[in-house]
């Protein structure tokens, strides 16, 4: 996967472990569901070339129409994208806005905007740090110097950087030429076609909080400037009185006096068009869904009756907006972006919750995009099959489960997930003891039980005694399964709630663990909360609900909540009695989420708290631990600076000092529990991780993220065992033990063309990680077996990553030294005839893997081999295939060496037959000694398989093909290593006949190479040198 590079150092909130780097993680996806798209910028004059920008994923690249696509800001300081946009005069010339500007509550944000010069590639941040969220980018038709950003500004406090900017020298300095005050900021910017220094821009005055939403205000206003942002006039005539909330704009191309707008307003929100370049108004309809996260309107390039209004569906009038009907998208609900072909308005591109969609009939028929996996993950469980399947929960894209590998080679496809509950996806559990039982939840608490043996699900949600008040759920609800009985499950609303018959019935185990705040009467942006009109609390349906629940692994019945409104309790028996100890945590957020309380899984008495406090305008980083069952609370966030946003801890399973700690941009470790912390990158993307999952049987880390979808490292060693490695020279990690899969080649994936996705399986072999104090100039892995014999050695140097100081892996793939390479290119047979040049998987058991640095071996350790568990062989029958399988590639390593001889004897009689005709001077003799050669190698070549280069393999006689020695040899080899099954009787005798035809062909070989000596110290008195080559030994 390519990856865009960051051509200087940023003063990043994210300090980085270059030790770290070495690590691999698998993106598995899955991309069916896709992500949240929230702009493209298209290359006018080639729209096979567009970009797509994700709301939590970066910036997605195709240069062939969505047949391949290729991430290009992975580096960035932020994943979340708002605004994209191509220089018209160079196409090279591209502009990212980060941070979204669709305002729900799990909106992230930015950190400013950045600016490629190579189609990008590489990424120059160019300033706006405080911006947060940027709406929308335009570039100048005609100076590409001069570039307008529309700063939405933060979403959850004022200030900041917000209004409409312009540079004119590229992004070196940047003014503001709009500003709105301290609650406003630009969510739209629109320019005429004709004339580039005519601008429209929509301010918007929104503010969220944790408890709700203000989505308007008086600083909310639609503008136009004629002068190119010298000066600005704000536009009302005709428009709604009072306060706005947020607005759209479109200017018809062919006629640009005509404008649109989409307005939110308490009570005439709906659809405007000017017919004068924006000096009057007038209401065409009430149309505008849920403008607060929709807000984009476009006109048809060449009809200007027909309008598009994206929303939950994307929505068309051919009246002018007077009237809609819904396109029949046939793809995801929920629209954020919408480009129309200016040449071509049958052509549309639409980006929403679920990817994008390209449809060329004006909207009749639509072509998704399967393979861009920006998912938005809250949170992931596994089961114990192995392989494991893996479930998690998407912001509206449902609940599905997976693999977290597959058998087929290619990896896991789109098809390898199922949905085991729809709405927008959270938690996912799968019973540890009926891998078929799975619980999952939708929006505000709706758990449902799946069968997956049916497919029937049941739901589980608690629900409030009759005639109690109705219970609180956060949007994303916390429940668990217990894991001290299957049966138990617990889960929270504003009171934590357990049943132990898997939800058949369930039980209060609290009181009220929220401080039940009356959100009406706290201040949002100037007014209490009963008193706002304009999209109130969107999105937080209720306030005061738990958000995080925990139960011991080490005692039943201790237990831990937290809240969103920043309270955390502890009961130590079952919920009989609850400690509030919120007061214990010094200098904790006021009302700020508590994002993870984590009991530990080695003292009875510890516990981890995060808060995460972004929601109060709080980019602080709170991180704490107790020892006493909360009883007292210390800081443990040490070096981490303000603005990691935790969104999660977890600790390790099997080193009490390891904690690892998801944040808003990336995924930090410390290995001495919470006294330094270092930001683990190796080749995850910069992205939001909102859980961190670690299987225990696997010792796996599974990561959650909310942009990227969903990331395994398969070893956790590296961390587990990082102290103990890094005081020494050079360690060798502990190896989990390797399994010998089988990957099969069932699917046929290589015919279904280029634009699909395919989830990482892990590599078949044994990863052999090793750390560094530092770089050596030379670095080996030996493989040995029990006796010491040496079985594979690996070059690190020849790895697809140079060893470095840190931690490095080299995979060794189980087999033992493959075939030497033949010195003749392109005269290999093809691999349809089985076989090939590697060589067989070792026997399972446990061998050595040894470290040689310059030279001198600096370390070793223990690998353990273990053979496919749906593999059934006895031991004897196993041994016996092996050996077949090693004598066969012995005797392949021997007539190698054979095969390159008789080419080499071929090339040089080749040449004597070409000098001979033009010589005077050799005797009549020497060319009748070339012709017997010459006839008696064509024996040779036939019986040893070789083909001329350049020749037709289908002009070859077959029959006579397959007689061939190195033919035989790989179909044999193919055979038995195709199946883990005792060699067939065919097979035997195959061997047996072929161990002593090779010998024999070696033996001719060598006749005939002794044959050469003499005849060539005749060429050399008629002046010709040839080089008679070496006798071939046999090799074992």
């Amino acid at each position: 996967m390519h990856h865009a590079l960051l051509l200087f150092a940023l003063v990043q909130p994210l300090p980085a472990a270059a030790q770290f780097d070495g690590l691999k993680f698998r993106s598995i996806g899955p991309a069916t569901p896709s992500g949240r798209i929230d702009d493209f910028a298209v290359l006018a004059r080639d729209p096979r070339t567009f970009y797509v920008a994700a709301a939590t994923g970066g910036v997605w690249k195709t240069t062939n129409n969505g047949i391949t696509v290729t991430p290009v800001f992975d580096e960035g300081g932020s994943g979340s994208v708002g605004a994209i946009a191509i220089a018209p005069a160079d196409a090279n010339l591209v502009w990212v806005g980060t941070g979204e500007a669709n305002n729900r509550q799990s909106s992230s944000w930015g950190d400013g905007i950045y600016k490629s010069t190579d189609g990008g590639k590489s990424w120059k941040h160019m300033g706006l740090r405080e911006s947060k969220q940027i709406a929308r980018i335009l570039v100048d038709p005609v100076d590409h110097e001069v570039v307008y950003v529309a700063a939405l500004g933060d979403l959850w406090k004022a200030g900041g950087e917000r209004g409409i900017y312009k540079t004119t020298d590229g992004g070196i300095s940047w003014s503001r030429v709009l500003d709105a005050g301290p609650d406003a900021g630009g969510i739209e910017l629109v320019m005429d076609p004709t004339n580039n220094k005519v601008m429209y821009a929509a301010t918007y005055q929104r503010r969220r909080t944790s408890w709700g939403m203000n989505g308007g205000g008086p600083n909310s206003a639609l503008w136009k400037t004629a002068d190119a942002g010298r000066t600005w006039t704000r536009l009302t005539k005709g428009l709604p009185e009072g306060s706005l909330g947020r607005s759209g704009l479109d200017v018809y191309r062919a006629n640009p006096n005509i404008v649109y707008a989409r307005i939110e307003h308490p009570t005439q929100g709906g659809v405007y068009r000017s017919d004068d370049a924006g000096a009057n108004w007038r209401k065409m309809g009430s149309t505008n869904p849920r403008p607060m996260y929709f807000g984009v309107i476009k006109v048809d390039p060449r009809n200007d009756l027909r309008v598009y209004v994206p929303g939950l569906n994307v929505l068309v009038s051919d009246d002018g907006g007077k009237t809609f009907r819904s396109l029949d998208e046939k793809i995801h609900v929920d629209y954020h972006a919408m480009w129309i072909n200016p040449s071509d308005p049958e052509h549309l591109m639409i980006g929403g919750d679920g990817g994008v969609g390209i449809s060329y009939d004006r909207g009749a028929k639509w072509m998704w995009l399967p393979h861009i996996p920006v998912g938005q993950f809250y949170h992931v469980g596994f089961d114990m099959q192995t392989p494991y399947t893996i479930c998690g929960g998407l912001q509206d894209n449902n609940t599905w489960c997976g693999p977290s590998q597959v058998r087929s080679k290619d990896g896991s496809a789109n098809d390898d997930w199922f949905v085991a509950q729809g709405g927008d996806g959270f938690v996912g559990l799968i019973d540890p003891t009926n891998h078929k039982i799975i619980y999952a939840e939708s929006q505000d608490g709706n758990i449902v039980r799946t069968d997956r043996t049916t497919n029937e699900r049941k739901s589980v949600r608690p629900e409030a005694v009759p005639g109690e008040k109705p219970l609180r759920w956060n949007w994303d609800t916390p429940f668990m399964l217990s894991s001290h009985d299957p049966a138990t499950l617990y889960a929270g609303a504003n009171t934590l709630y357990k049943t132990t018959d898997r939800g058949h019935s369930w039980k209060a185990v609290s009181g009220d663990l929220t401080l039940a705040l009356d959100r009406d009467t706290v201040d949002l942006m100037g007014m209490k909360g009963k008193d706002i009109k304009i999209a109130k609390n969107d999105g937080v349906s209720v306030y005061g609900t738990l958000f995080t629940i925990a139960e011991s692994r080490l005692k039943k019945g201790l237990l831990y909540t937290g809240s969103d409104d920043g309270q955390v309790s502890v009961t130590r028996d079952d919920g009989a009695a609850w400690a509030n100890v919120t007061p214990k945590i010094p200098n904790a957020p006021k009302w700020a989420y508590v994002s993870k309380v984590e009991p530990s899984k080695f003292a009875e008495g510890t516990v981890y708290v995060t808060f995460d406090g972004h929601r109060s305008g709080d980019y602080g980083t709170y991180v704490y631990a107790s020892t006493d069952f909360g009883g007292s609370f210390r800081s443990i966030a040490a070096n981490l600076p303000s603005g990691v946003v935790v969104r999660t801890i977890t600790e390790d399973l099997k080193n009490p000092d390891v904690l690892y700690l998801g944040a808003e941009n990336g995924l930090f470790v410390t290995t001495d529990r919470g006294r330094s912390w270092v930001r683990v990158k190796a080749n995850v993307p910069t992205v939001p991780v909102y859980e961190i999952t670690l299987h225990p049987r696997d010792n796996d880390m599974i990561l959650a993220t909310h942009g990227r979808a969903l990331w395994i490292l398969d070893d956790l060693t590296p961390f587990q065992q990082y102290s103990v490695a890094a005081a020494k020279d050079a360690h060798v990690f502990e190896v989990e033990p390797a399994v010998e899969r089988v990957r099969a080649e069932d699917r046929m994936r290589e015919f279904e063309g280029d634009m699909r996705f395919l989830g990482e399986n892990p590599p078949v072999g044994a990863p052999i990680t090793y750390h560094l104090k530092t770089k050596g100039d030379s670095v080996r892995i030996v493989i040995k077996d029990g006796s010491g014999a040496i079985v594979r050695e690996l070059n690190g140097d020849s790895a697809k990553t140079k060893p470095t100081s840190g931690i490095n892996t080299i995979v060794w793939d189980f087999r033992v030294e493959p075939l030497p390479p033949s010195k003749r290119a392109g005269t290999d047979l093809p691999s349809f005839f089985g076989g090939g040049r590697e060589g067989p998987m070792v026997l399972p058991g446990t061998y050595t893997a040894a470290l040689f640095v310059n030279g001198k071996e600096a370390a070793s350790g223990p690998v353990q081999v273990r053979l496919d568990p749906d593999i059934q062989i006895a031991d004897a029958d196993l041994k016996e295939r092996f050996d077949a399988l090693k004598q066969l590639h012995g005797l392949n390593r021997t007539l190698t060496a054979a095969t390159d001889a008789v080419r080499d004897a071929d090339d040089q009689l080749g040449s004597i037959r070409k000098g001979l005709p033009d010589s005077t001077k050799v005797p009549a003799p020497i060319k009748a000694t070339t012709d017997s050669l010459t006839k008696e190698l064509v024996g040779l070549k036939r019986k040893l398989g070789i083909r001329t280069p350049g020749e037709d393999l289908f002009s070859m006689d077959f029959s006579e093909l397959r007689r061939a020695l190195p033919i035989r040899l790989s179909m044999t080899g193919g055979d038995i290593g195709g199946a883990h099954v005792k060699p067939s009787e065919a097979n035997r005798q195959a061997v047996s006949a072929l161990a002593t035809e090779v010998p024999a062909a070696v033996t001719e070989v060598n006749g005939f190479l002794a044959k050469l000596k003499p005849f060539y110290l005749r060429l050399a008195e008629a002046g010709l040198y040839p080089v008679v080559p070496a006798p071939v030994e046999e090799k074992r």
